[in-house]
């Protein structure tokens, strides 16, 4: 065998003979979920000390080896394709109209919310086509939960000593405000993803059949929890509320429980505020405070005002940072805030910068991949709690990005990966599903998790 076929193709069955055995996965798995964990330090890896982000290396790395691997599984043509490489190409010219192609932060802009982000969605479907595969990536999502979790925590609470890396209780950015930033610095991402490590954590709960990793999910469930919390942001707490809501009307397992749940989080939330009135201060703080409305509406203002008066072009990928004070009002009932931000509306954003053609590529973009996917008819029980999982990722994603321009690597690709997951139905070929009988291999009361007719 070549050097090339040995890397990139799978390898038997470890141990095999034995029950129960993992197999062993090809090279371009773990270089692509060892590419995935780096991207929470993208952009301060030389405050860790190193030369460049590993991130991308070993991302582009794992699409080669993915692509060079003949037994990988094949596409179906779907016009997502068609409409992902339009918009790519739109928000390009856009770029490059506005005259500074060498921005070098435009053009990682470009890449790492708008191309990457597309190509996650059937990256996502060609790379964990197998069960194994997609609880490695649970796994994956777990640990960090569990990470953020106490990252965020000690950094909430100021013991820098614990906090890893140093850069983060370093920055001042972060160490003076009443939120955590993560290894972001930024609450934002920190709260995103978090939210998602709640929801992955409990389907590996759910799914896995190992009790340390059942374990491993119950405390990145708890984790993300606690980093959600102390990001301190209200959209990232609404989203999760929304989310949890819609899984726990959806499933009937989860909505029997849904009543207790509800009681017991209100009772631990009051504890916490009456134990601590410290938290107790800073949390009514956050909910009570107006500045950032300030900024939002100002800059969603501004954003409007450019689409009226540039609705075919916009100003240019990028550019609103740059020329925002030709742009923002002072208002008659609130005041002004910070200009020099983006638009705080991931959809306003794309229509000012480039128009409003750009705006619907970009939405076409999720109705003909992640919609059209979510929509799509369940043949296993692993496919539903897939999409389960992808539509919990939408409420975490959409309501957020109402509220913030969302330009965070990691966020970014995670969710479009789980929806390509979540799509895999739509996007490869996949062999006929065998009949399950009445019963077999499930519970009684997993009958909701079931395909609900024979493929």
């Amino acid at each position: 065998m070549n050097p090339v076929a040995a890397m990139t193709a799978a390898r038997p069955r470890a141990g095999a003979g034995e029950p129960g055995a993992a197999p062993a996965e090809p090279l371009y798995v773990w270089l692509f979920l060892a590419a995935l964990a780096f991207t929470v330090f993208s952009g301060h890896t030389g405050l860790m000390g190193l030369p460049l982000s590993p991130d991308r290396p070993l991302l582009a790395f794992a699409v080669l080896l993915l692509l060079l691997d003949p037994e990988r599984e094949r596409l179906r043509w779907r016009s997502f394709y068609v409409v992902a490489a339009v918009t790519i190409l739109w928000t390009t010219l856009s770029w490059v109209s506005s005259g500074a192609l060498t921005d070098s932060l435009k053009f990682f802009a470009l890449f790492d919310r708008v191309a990457m982000p597309l190509a996650m969605f059937p990256l996502g479907a060609l790379i964990f086509a197998t069960e194994h595969r997609r609880e490695l990536l649970l796994r994956t999502v777990a640990l960090l939960g569990i990470y953020l979790g106490f990252t965020g925590l000690f950094e909430y609470l100021r013991i820098g000593a614990l906090v890893w890396p140093g850069y983060i209780m370093a920055n001042p950015g972060t160490s003076t405000e009443i939120r955590a930033g993560g290894p972001w610095l930024f609450p934002e991402p920190l709260g995103l993803v978090a939210n998602l490590a709640v929801f992955a954590s409990g389907l590996l709960v759910r799914t896995t059949k190992s009790l340390l990793w059942r374990v491993v999910g119950v405390l990145g469930l708890v984790g993300g929890l606690v980093a959600s919390l102390v990001s301190m942001v209200r959209s990232v707490w609404l989203a999760l509320i929304v989310a949890g809501l819609v899984l726990g009307l959806m499933v009937p397992r989860l909505r029997r429980w849904l009543p207790l749940l509800l009681v017991a989080s209100a009772v631990l939330i009051a504890a916490v505020l009456v134990l601590s009135p410290e938290f107790r201060d800073v949390l009514v703080a956050r909910i009570t405070t107006e500045r950032s409305v300030y900024d939002r509406q100002n800059t969603n203002e501004a954003a409007l005002r450019i689409v009226a008066q540039l609705p075919l072009f916009g100003i240019g990928w990028g550019e609103f940072v740059n020329q925002s004070l030709l742009w923002v009002r002072q208002a008659d009932t609130y005041p002004m805030t910070t200009v020099n931000i983006e638009v705080h509306n991931v959809f306003l954003s794309r229509a000012a910068e480039t128009g409003i053609l750009g705006a619907l590529l970009w939405a076409l973009c999720f109705a003909t991949g992640p919609l059209l996917g979510l929509l799509s008819t369940p043949r296993t029980a692993s496919a539903r709690h897939w999409k389960l999982l992808g539509l919990a990722a939408f409420f975490v994603w959409f309501l957020p990005s109402l509220s913030s321009p969302n330009p965070y690597t990691t966020p970014n690709y995670l969710f479009w990966l789980v929806w390509g997951i979540a799509a895999r139905g739509i996007l490869v070929d996949l062999p006929p599903a065998p009949a399950v009988p009445a019963g077999a291999g499930e519970a009684a009361d997993d009958a909701d998790l079931r395909p609900r007719t024979p493929a």
